[in-house]
């Protein structure tokens, strides 16, 4: 069997210090053939220039132009999504600039796929410090029905797509603005296969080392900081209004099975009745992975905090 050919996305800002131990360890890739496709989103740290001297030197690397400041990380993942290269490849990846990925992360992954029928896998990661301390982070809580809505299936830096997949999400960001003003990349992704009725599958097996820093968009998601910080999402309403988003982007795309259920979390999350926040919160099982989340959601739900 060929080694499957993978092109894997890389988006960058100012992420000089880490970028060549996570670009070293995604060309060191094991059992496959890899082409990485970076984009800088204007950095001021020297990142687009090291990059473009790696390109040089490696014909596996390609620099896309760059195009002002896309605003967040997810518009320039965004943009890399609908402007990268892929034909030829057998699956598409996504990197962030400063994680370390094991060796044999994209070969388990596209062997996945190969056996399964799946349009993308995710996995579980390992959080790590500068100070040594590691601890694995569970994302492979079985799935549940409507769990796109609110949370994604892990860092997008653990993705591995298929062409199709990756062709839909381009054809939803060109058809839908919307869809371009979600928050995070991640989550938007997997709402569209989700809502499609394509699988997806969360590896229980750690593929990425995720490194903690003071410039980190989402962290793990760990601790008393964190939760408080999630909390006050909540309390504003954005969570609420990121699932709603991810509801009405996925309606445009959901097959006949799908749409009727989708129709009724989207109406039951756009209400204010309390009637529709007693039925919401009543259907919070299917909204989290993770049991302690779907209790917590309910009450939040019933509460009127979320």
């Amino acid at each position: 069997m060929t080694a499957p050919r993978i092109t894997v996305l890389l988006a960058t800002y100012n992420g000089r210090r880490w970028l060549p131990e996570q670009l070293d360890s995604i060309l060191g890739q094991q059992g496959v053939e890899v082409r990485v496709v970076a984009l800088d989103d204007g950095s001021t740290d020297g990142t687009a220039e090291w990059l473009a001297e790696r390109a040089d030197a490696d014909d596996r690397i390609t620099v896309l132009p760059h195009l002002g400041p896309s605003g967040s990380a997810a518009a320039n993942f965004f943009r890399l999504l609908r402007l990268a290269g892929v034909d030829g490849a057998d699956y598409i990846s996504l990197a962030d600039q400063d994680d370390v990925w094991v060796p044999d992360k994209l070969a388990r992954h596209a062997a996945l796929l190969r056996e399964g029928a799946y349009d993308a896998i995710s996995s579980d990661i390992t959080s790590f410090t500068a100070s040594g301390v590691r601890t694995l982070i569970r994302k492979s809580f079985p799935q549940r029905q409507f769990d796109y809505l609110t949370e994604s299936p892990g860092p997008g830096s653990t993705f591995l797509m298929t062409p199709r997949l990756v062709a839909l999400v381009r054809e939803v960001l060109e058809a839908d603005p919307r869809a371009g003003t979600a928050a995070y990349h991640d989550s938007l992704i997997y709402a569209i296969a989700r809502a499609r009725g394509w699988g997806w599958h969360i590896d229980s097996v750690s593929t990425v080392d995720y490194r903690q820093h003071d410039a980190n968009v989402m962290g793990s998601n760990v601790g008393a900081g964190s939760a408080l910080s999630r909390f006050n999402l909540v309390r504003t309403k954005w969570h609420r209004g990121q699932a709603v988003l991810h509801a009405t982007v996925g309606l445009q795309l959901a097959p006949d099975e799908i749409r009727p259920g989708l129709e009724r979390m989207l109406a039951l999350m756009t209400s204010s009745s309390p009637a529709a926040r007693l039925r919401l919160a009543a259907a919070a099982g299917s909204l989290r992975r993770r049991p302690r989340d779907r209790f917590i959601i309910g009450v939040l739900i019933a509460l009127w905090i979320w």
